[in-house]
């Protein structure tokens, strides 16, 4: 049941990022200052996500590098976007975001059924 919640949340945050994402790059490139420090900020807790998510060990480590990295590409994303405003560079910030938290949700749901979930 609480990965059911999990999943609907992060499904929340996903409309909600496709509808306003990129009006908040937008504000962001505004103020470039704020904005690079903001990204560089998400960059740096995305890098370091990926290297816990690295364990040799783990049966589903693929999974966790595979997802940590896609959270880093949008973080990365959004600091070009901020940086260098152009179309392109929004869009794919947005698009880089929305694949990697649905590649959250699906991870979630596939543990849930393995788990004997329903």
């Amino acid at each position: 049941m609480q990965r059911k919640g999990e999943m609907f949340a992060m499904g929340v945050i996903a409309i909600l990022i496709a509808i306003g994402g990129r009006q908040l790059l937008t504000t962001l490139g505004h103020n470039r200052t704020m904005g690079a420090l903001l990204a560089a900020a998400l960059i740096f807790v995305a890098l370091r996500q990926l290297r816990s998510a690295y364990d040799p060990a783990a049966p589903d480590a693929r999974v966790e590098v595979t997802k940590a990295g896609a959270y880093f590409v949008a973080a990365l994303l959004a600091l070009i976007a901020i940086l260098f405003p152009a179309r392109w560079a929004l869009g794919s910030c947005v698009v880089a975001a929305e694949v990697a938290i649905v590649f959250d949700i699906i991870t979630l749901a596939a543990r849930s059924r393995t788990a004997g979930g329903t």
